[in-house]
């Protein structure tokens, strides 16, 4: 049997695409508990907290020191407060994170259908000394390269000498179990790790072989081309990172979107197939 879940809605800025991506969450997802955790301006949570009652079944604001900048580099941190504070008095086994500005358009239940009990899932998770020179936040030379050293520095003076393999993912979404949240570090306290096949990660825009971009931390949002084409194929992926944009959030309206979409790419191949025809020919009778 599946865990129970709960959607941890993490926002803060964009409050029109926030009304959109909550108002769809709500119809996929009627049944499950939408708490929001906003971490942008403390002064401007009441006008983003009237915004999206209608939808959230809780919304809470992390109100400690730190300005937006610093909330969105330690969402962890928020995400533990946000647990301590108010998140474990709500019914669930595990909590699925979705940022502002990640598309769902299915059921989340459906989606983590794969997780068991306990099993924590992070997306694209791979061993960090196979990307720490290229990776941002572990790269030196970044602006947050000090805050990696003083972790590593952290886990010294922790747990001494003891060598622990450390390992990174591309933190848009999340599975965390109510227990790694209560005991905070995975790899540390040994809850299992699952890789979901249907949520392909591009590391650095790169998809996996075969797949086309559709999760990544890249900044260039995903074109609503290969949003629609997935949408399209059987299977195909239905959650997808960044759309900073407002989509719809009815079934019609979306249903009106995809044939849209559908139009164009069908008018793209039509004319990548038929004005290279008209112009050879246009050739062959050229003098």
């Amino acid at each position: 049997m599946s865990p129970r879940f709960a959607i941890l809605f993490w926002y803060y800025k964009s409050p029109g695409v926030c009304i959109d991506r909550v108002r769809l969450l709500r119809r996929l997802n009627p049944d499950l508990p939408i708490l929001g955790l906003y971490g942008g301006r403390i002064d401007d949570f009441p006008r983003f907290e009237r915004a999206l009652a209608p939808w959230l079944d809780d919304n809470w604001a992390y109100r400690g020191n730190g300005d937006a900048e610093w909330k969105w580099r330690h969402g962890d941190q928020m995400i533990n407060h946000w647990f301590l504070d108010r998140g474990q008095e709500f019914a669930w086994d595990t909590l699925i994170v979705m940022q502002w500005d990640m598309l769902l358009l299915e059921p989340a239940d459906r989606l983590f259908a794969g997780l068991r009990h306990d099993e924590l899932y992070l997306p694209g998770l791979r061993a960090l000394d196979e990307i720490e020179s290229r990776f941002w936040w572990t790269k030196p030379g970044t602006e947050v390269h000090g805050d990696f050293l003083a972790f590593k520095a952290w886990l010294g003076e922790q747990h001494g000498s003891k060598a622990f393999p450390l390992y990174a993912c591309q933190f848009f979404t999340a599975a965390l179990p109510r227990s790694f949240l209560q005991r905070y570090y995975a790899k540390l306290f040994g809850n299992p790790m699952r890789d979901l096949a249907n949520l392909p990660t591009a590391w650095f825009g790169t998809p996996p072989p075969g797949k086309r971009r559709t999760l990544t931390t890249a900044k260039a949002d995903i074109p609503p081309s290969t949003i629609a084409a997935e949408c399209l194929t059987p299977g195909g992926a239905r959650m997808f990172h960044p759309v900073t944009t407002r989509f719809p959030s009815s079934r019609l309206g979306i249903a009106a979107w995809l044939g849209r979409q559908a139009t164009f790419v069908l008018a793209r191949s039509l004319r990548q197939h038929l004005v290279p025809g008209r112009l050879s020919r246009g050739k062959a009778r050229s003098p």
